[in-house]
């Protein structure tokens, strides 16, 4: 047997459908949401630090908020503060750590020519 044919009907209130065209493009809100903000730090050039706690605590607050908050337009809006938080803090870590890798092997292959090297001349 097949299963049977579902149709959701659309939401009635102009807010359940703000809802749901909200919940269906939050990684895209969050990603433009993430946009920006990188973007005004570039323009305006706060203190790194002072932004990444900021960043931080907001992701803390917003996930705070938004399982505590019940289902509505409020609590996807809270995540999609959330998931932009996510983005602006995990990005840079991961370049960081990308650098420090690189910088790892780069002195591990170094110190392995300056082995075989120091080898080949005795």
């Amino acid at each position: 047997m097949s299963d049977p044919l579902t149709i959701e009907a659309r939401p009635s209130s102009a807010r359940e459908r703000m809802r749901q065209k909200l919940k269906g493009r939050r990684i895209m809100l969050s990603g433009v949401l993430a946009l920006l903000e990188v973007l005004a730090f570039i323009i305006w050039r706060p203190s790194a630090p002072l932004l990444a706690t900021l960043a931080v605590v907001v992701l803390v607050l917003s996930v705070m908020a938004a399982t505590r908050v019940p289902r509505g337009l409020l609590r996807d809006i809270l995540w999609i503060v959330a998931i932009a938080q996510v983005i602006v803090v995990a990005i840079p870590l991961v370049v960081g750590a990308g650098v420090l890798i690189g910088l790892i092997t780069a002195v591990i292959l170094i110190v392995a020519l300056v082995g075989v090297a120091a080898r080949w001349r005795v």
